[in-house]
């Protein structure tokens, strides 16, 4: 028997790929090997050829008849016969290469999926491609071309003459099939298969298909691809028998389950070559097409090609006995290799072409016509031919008695089914109600392996079915998945669609629902109902609700009354059910006509586990619960008020539910004995989950607070919360802490308790201020407990219970301030009630606050957040891992409003700045203790101790005594001056940067007087670091003082920001800092891009620090600010005129560093690149600033702002003409000049050019003024100044979308010419004038990366003038249509299309300007 001519290579393949015998030499050859062969084509490779041909000679007909191909012993074999051949050879003999099955079955898939009928079935290949493939192919071209050419009389000769050559071909390579699929040996699948096509051969011969030389090929090869494929799978089936049986009898180690992932790809094989047999595509691609007639229903023709091999089968085994009684283990094998084959087929099918609606956004969809998909999809959703007849099918295969095998075949088949379609009712009444519980008896101990299996499948089809319901899918959803259109990318209910791919999903579904009539809308409403109406009988089936002859063991009515019965399937399938269907049961209550006492009794039930799985000792299982919570409360909180029993059952479980999981959570007793250790990080992060389910459950964002008759079902939640946690709060004996789980609880309620101290204080409500009393008493009489005791009690006991209030009131500052507010006001009796708690939280909270930041280090050891999450036991830090709790609070409470200010005053009393000022004295004493660079063991860090200063710095102010204010602040300038005449040491740098930051601290109007009346003393400070960048050495690596000076740059730069505006002091010491940075940035790039430095680095001047350009930054800062006052006072008109006169003054430093030549830094950082984006950053504010503020552009009318900004627009062109992109025969230099455009300082020279081509004509002008001053350019016509400002701005545009900047430039280019278009005045003409002349635009001397006589806007703009109109006719007719996104398309077009592997990175975001935490 011969061989498969690719048989041999690819056994040979594989065994170097997967045998671990074999050395590893071959495997990389083997793997590529394998690669080429799933995805070779030989047929597409001939019709490809063929077409080519056609198009050179205009004609089909040439007058040849042969096509000539290289290398033809590469094309020569048939892919489909090679794995045929090997998966027969491998399933008939005892062979352990499961391997060989399993690829050679994902790769018969992979082809029926990907490719054409046509194309799969590639047996002429064996004949090689130029006698086998491209003969047919020709032949059967050559009759196509002949009948569309031909009368209709000639329409007989050409029927007979196509007949003839499928006849031929059938002759041929039908035999051949049979002869070369068994691998050399003695095949019974081969040998099957033989007997099928001959008992079968009339559906081949006498096919109505022959006649036609396109549907006849497809037919005859879907045929015999279906026959092959129904025998794989029996002979698979029947393999996979015999080795059970075999393991059975001799006990061997467990074999591989290899049969499964076999069975699954050729049931998929299956299904699509079904489908494609069934519906074939239209000429009209919209429409869906009919089924074809003789192909029946999807269903029955896979059972029936697998009836065809059962026949088939059984007179071969016959006839393997000689013609006696076939033994009755073979008849076993026999039967099991029917049922099972059937079973993957029905199992696979779904999958294969349905499209799973609203999940699954990844899901491989077959590369087969859309229309038949949806022809598909529509025969599968109905219950005549669809999961209804599938379940029918396989029942009556099993003769409707199930043992473990065939129930989890059918719990498979319809898990698969559940996933993509509405369960029908009876179909849940016999698979569930009948067959799965009878599995899911949880009370019977440890089932067998194999019951194990099926009670794993019996859970995993019910959360199938829950998950098939789940409240997020939408109709929209169902109709996008049962009209072919694909996924809409949801995955885990968040939506991950950009809107671009929206827009296109909403017109493909458009589309989809044009071609059908308006059933479908409703069809899909019908579906989604039917869904969960399904996941509701499912639930009441499993749980033996509404069935008379369930008992106490009934599926999983245990799991509602026994803990032992509460596994992690049972729990993840219940809490699957409560997620989709309880919010259903909410709905037909309110809406589905009287209550049901089903509906309560499985609502009860199902509610009634989810409470136990809160209470559970398995943190894991606790976690199932959480969204199941959190939807239940969605759906409860979609009314407004409660009217129903369910409703009230759902109250009271969210409320059982969230108490519990705080309970569960709490930290265990002596958890803090060692605050050395690092926390217990799935702890924490269990805490904080719980905390979002608490907020959640509460949540009153929807702005639902219910009516005055009746409360929102989210306000009686948080009501019943607040009060249950009062309750545990006020019981506790005042000896004892209260329980940190109880004021865990409480604290994570602030969010809805400040929405509901703004609807108080908007809207007068009792009840609100009911619970928002009892909220503020609690938090009062914890604070108490805690200030009588945090003195005696060791840190192990206090800091929990200490941090953990203070979050809580921190959060709750909105609140404070509400109440605040309220008491301005005349009030009713609740609300003075809920004054004087709120002044009594108020009073003792802020003593908390300063005797837990003096007693309880804000770190007792060294933190560990570099090498953990969640950092020590001991660290008094609030969530986010910075800063003392008790500062923070302090910070929240005096910065939320004047109203809350003012009431601090009134409770706490004068002395709370002198007692806030002692505090801060008594930190820095410690500070200064500890030692530099030490911030553990006692005190805070010096960040948290500013904090302080911020604090009274906002009190006294508002105030209005400046004593202890002008006092601490006297104190870092008396540092200050202390330290200016000592010698330069670490110790003075460390103490200067230390003062700087204590002054950006105080507040801004403090500032701007310091910087009038006290610049004598602070100018050491600003000496001290310009004098820093004269010792730039480019060969040392930067020291300890180095380090030290970089911390005082960043101290400076804190202090500058602080001020918030620019004062005449301040904008002489900004000018001298970016130009002694400059400078510096020059030097180090005189010395070349490998040249080292000691300051250039990441963590002196660089993102460990901060950037160079952080001085410029500075002054996009103020603009930013002073242009945010509706009306600006005249110091703010001085403030912003100082800006622009500092960015005139350095306009020509930074030009000098921005276009130096040396290439991009490898040694060091380079500085040039953060500068460039800092300046186009600032002038890009300066520009949004003249367009949107007429009092500053009126300010700035005698400052000539307009040429700052042409100037930098010229730079910006400088710095794009500064890359070398070659020519038509000059390829790109390895090495360009000047900085790297692969950064944020592109994104920056792009949203500066965008901005400031929109204040008009004038900036355009004055651009090519600027650049005129350093390239000589040759235009040709003269044009106004206005339109070659922006020729010249294009030509840089097009250069650098056409690769002298990163790729994605290339998306901001429709709002850059977008903006040159408004700056034009909206003249297309001038516009497209503009465009035209930048193509044209020459430079008459070498510049940069341009050579003399070279074209400004590159390469592929230096082309024909038909290049150049098409380009130009296209930009304009997007123009005409304002139709600017459109315009990335024409510009791509026009530059050489998307640069692949360019080298670039994705596009970068802005850098990190802060240093506050240095």
């Amino acid at each position: 028997m011969e061989q498969p001519h690719l048989l041999s290579k690819l056994r040979t393949a594989l065994n170097y790929l997967y045998d671990s015998q074999q050395s590893h030499q071959h495997r990389h050859e083997a793997h590529q090997f394998l690669l080429t062969y799933k995805q070779s084509n030989v047929r597409r490779l001939v019709v490809s050829r063929l077409q080519s041909r056609k198009d050179k000679t205009g004609t089909a007909d040439d007058g040849e008849n042969e096509l000539s191909f290289n290398h033809t012993e590469d094309l020569t074999g048939s892919i489909f016969l090679s794995c045929l051949g090997l998966l027969y050879s491998s399933c008939s003999q005892n062979s352990s290469n499961s391997h060989e099955r399993i690829f050679t079955a994902q790769a018969l898939n992979h082809r029926c999926r990907s490719i054409k009928l046509t194309e799969t079935f590639d047996i002429e290949a064996e004949d090689g491609v130029e006698c086998g493939t491209a003969r047919l192919v020709l032949a059967l071209e050559e009759i196509k071309h002949a009948r569309n050419n031909s009368q209709l009389n000639n329409t007989a000769d050409l029927n007979e003459k196509t007949k003839s050559i499928l006849t031929s071909w059938l002759e041929r390579y039908v035999t051949m099939l049979v002869n070369r699929c068994g691998g050399g040996s003695a095949c019974s699948g081969a040998d099957l298969l033989a007997v099928l096509l001959e008992r079968h051969s009339s559906v081949l011969l006498d096919s109505p298909y022959l006649v036609d030389e396109s549907q006849g090929e497809e037919q005859i090869k879907g045929t015999l691809m279906m026959f092959s494929l129904a025998v794989a799978m029996y002979v698979a089936a029947f393999r996979d028998f015999e080795e059970e049986h075999q393991h059975q009898n001799q006990h061997d180690e467990a074999r591989s389950p290899w049969a499964n992932a076999v069975l699954s790809e050729l049931g998929s094989a299956l299904s699509v070559t079904m489908l494609r047999l069934r519906y074939r595509p239209t000429t009209d691609k919209q429409a869906t097409p009919s089924p074809d007639p003789s192909c029946p229903p999807l269903i029955d023709a896979l059972v029936h090609a697998i009836n065809i091999v059962k026949d088939s089968a059984a007179v071969y085994l016959t006839n393997q006995q000689a013609g006696g009684e076939i033994p009755s283990l073979l008849q076993d094998a026999h039967h099991y290799a029917i049922h099972r084959s059937i079973a993957a087929c029905l199992t696979s099918l779904p999958e294969t072409v349905l499209l799973p609606p609203g999940q699954d956004y990844m899901h491989r969809i077959p590369s087969v016509d859309r229309g038949c998909l949806r022809a598909a999809s529509m025969e599968l959703r109905c219950n005549e031919t669809g999961m209804q007849k599938a379940v029918t099918v396989l029942m009556q295969s099993t003769g409707n008695v199930y043992d473990d095998s065939s129930a989890s075949r059918l719990l498979g088949m319809c898990e698969a089914w559940a996933r993509y379609v509405a369960v029908p009712i009876h179909v849940i009444d016999e698979s569930v109600g009948k067959v799965a519980v009878q599995f899911m008896h949880i009370s019977k101990g440890t089932p067998a392996l194999q019951q194990q299996k099926v009670q794993s499948l019996a859970f995993q089809y019910l959360v199938s079915i829950f998950e098939a319901a789940l409240p997020t899918l939408s109709v929209t959803d169902i109709l996008t998945a049962a009209l072919g259109v694909g996924a809409t990318g949801v995955q885990n209910g968040k939506k991950k669609q950009g809107n671009k791919s929206k827009k296109r999903h909403d017109k493909r579904l458009d589309r989809a629902k044009a071609v059908e009539d308006e059933s479908s809308q409703n069809q899909a409403e019908e579906e989604l109902l039917a869904r969960k109406n399904a996941a509701c009988a499912a639930a009441a089936a499993a749980f033996g609700v509404s069935t008379s002859s369930a008992g106490d063991d009934w599926g999983l009515r245990l799991a509602s009354s026994c803990p032992t019965t509460t596994s992690h399937a049972i729990c993840s399938t219940v809490a699957a059910a409560a997620t989709s269907v309880l919010p259903h049961l909410l709905w037909l209550e309110r809406n589905d006509g009287p209550s049901q006492q089903w509906r309560s009794e499985l609502f009860s039930v199902i509610t009634t586990v989810i409470q136990r799985m809160c209470k559970a000792e398995d943190r894991d299982i606790r976690a199932l619960a959480y969204e199941a919570l959190m939807i239940i409360h969605g759906a409860l909180n979609s009314v407004t008020v409660v009217s129903c029993r369910v409703e009230q059952l759902a109250i009271d479980s969210i409320c059982e539910c969230a108490l519990s999981l705080s309970a569960s959570c709490a930290y265990p007793l002596n958890y803090f004995d060692n605050l050395f250790e690092n926390n217990d990080e799935d702890l924490e992060i269990e805490r904080n989950d719980v905390r979002d389910v608490c907020r959640s459950v509460c949540s009153l964002d929807s702005g639902n607070f219910g009516s005055d008759e009746s409360k929102s079902p989210s306000l009686m939640i948080l009501n019943r919360i607040v009060s249950a946690c009062h309750s545990a709060i006020k019981g506790t004996d005042p000896a004892v802490l209260p329980s940190e789980a109880v004021v865990h609880a409480l604290s994570s309620l602030a969010k809805p308790l400040n929405k509901l101290g703004n609807k108080c204080l908007e809207v007068p409500d009792e009840e609100g201020c009911t619970i928002l009393s009892r909220a503020l008493d609690s938090f009062a009489f914890v604070f108490q407990i805690l200030n009588s005791s945090i003195e005696r009690l060791p840190h192990s006991q206090t800091l929990p219970l200490s941090r953990l209030v203070l979050i809580g009131f921190a959060s709750l500052a909105p609140l404070l301030s509400s109440v605040a507010r309220m008491a301005l006001r005349s009030t009713t009796e609740a609300e003075r009630n809920l004054i004087e708690y709120f002044e009594k939280s108020l009073c003792y909270g802020i003593q908390q606050a300063i005797l837990s930041t003096a007693q309880i280090p804000e770190l007792v050891a060294e933190s560990t957040l570099e090498s953990t999450r969640y950092d020590i036991k001991g660290a008094m830090r609030g969530p986010g891992g910075e800063d003392h709790v008790g500062c923070i609070a302090l910070i929240r409470v005096s910065s939320e409003s004047d109203e809350l200010r003012n009431s601090v005053f009134k409770v706490c009393g004068g002395r709370i700045l002198q007692d806030l000022t002692n505090l801060h004295h008594t930190l820095k004493r410690i500070e200064v203790e500890r030692g530099v660079g030490v911030d553990y063991g006692k005190g805070v860090t010096p960040l948290s101790r500013r904090l302080l200063i911020r604090v009274v710095s906002r009190l006294g102010i508002q105030q209005g005594d400046g004593t202890v204010l002008h006092s601490l602040l006297e104190e870092p300038l008396r540092e200050i001056v202390a330290q200016k005449s000592s010698p330069a040491t670490i110790e003075k740098l460390f103490r200067f940067c230390e003062a700087a930051l204590d002054l950006s601290f105080f507040s801004p109007e403090l500032l701007s007087h310091l910087f009038r009346d006290r610049t004598s003393d602070l100018d050491s400070l600003f000496q001290t670091v310009i004098m820093g960048y004269a010792g730039l050495s480019f060969t040392s690596e930067g020291d300890a003082t180095t380090h030290h000076w970089a911390r005082l740059r960043c101290g400076i730069i804190c202090l500058l920001r602080a001020c918030q505006s620019m004062t005449d002091y301040s904008a002489g010491v900004i000018r001298a800092l970016i130009r002694a940075e400059c400078e510096a940035a020059a030097a180090q790039c005189d010395q070349g891009p490998s040249s080292g430095s000691n300051l250039f680095v990441e963590d002196i001047i660089g993102e460990e620090k901060i950037h160079t350009g952080a001085y410029v930054i500075l002054i996009g800062e103020y603009l930013k600010h002073l242009s945010s006052s509706k009306v600006m006072t005249e110091d703010q008109v001085a403030s912003c005129r100082r800006c622009v006169q500092v960015l005139k003054h350095c306009a020509s430093d930074v030009a000098s560093v921005l276009l130096h030549v040396s290439p991009e830094a490898s040694a060091h950082v380079d500085p040039r690149v953060t500068l460039a984006e800092a300046w186009f950053l600032t002038m890009k504010t300066l520009a949004s600033v003249c367009r949107h503020n007429e009092q500053i552009i009126s300010t700035l009318a005698t400052e000539n702002v307009q040429t700052l900004f042409g100037e930098s627009l010229s730079v910006a062109m400088l710095f794009i003409f500064m890359k070398d992109i070659g020519g038509k025969k000059r390829p790109i230099p390895d090495m360009q000049r000047g900085m790297s455009p692969d950064g944020p300082q592109t994104l920056a020279i792009s949203d500066f050019i965008a901005e400031s081509m929109l204040l008009g004509p004038s900036i355009l002008a004055g651009s090519i003024a600027a650049l005129s001053a350093h390239i000589q350019i040759n235009c040709g016509n003269e044009v106004p100044a206005e339109v070659l400002g922006g020729a010249a701005i294009s030509a840089s545009l097009l250069r650098a979308i056409s690769g002298a900047t990163p790729p994605w430039v290339v998306e901001d280019t429709p709002v850059l010419f977008k903006s040159m278009h408004t700056a034009l005045g909206n003249d297309s003409d001038l516009f497209i004038q503009a465009l035209g002349v930048s193509t044209k635009l020459e430079t008459m001397t070498a510049v940069g990366g341009l050579r003399a006589g070279e074209k400004l806007s590159g390469r592929y703009l230096d082309a024909s003038d038909s290049h150049i109109n098409s380009f130009l006719g296209k930009a304009a007719e997007t123009v005409a249509k304002n139709d600017w996104k459109k315009m990335k398309v024409v510009l791509k077009s026009a530059t050489g299309g998307k640069k692949k592997e360019s080298g670039f990175n994705l596009k970068p975001h802005y850098s990190n300007w802060e240093c506050e935490r240095v």
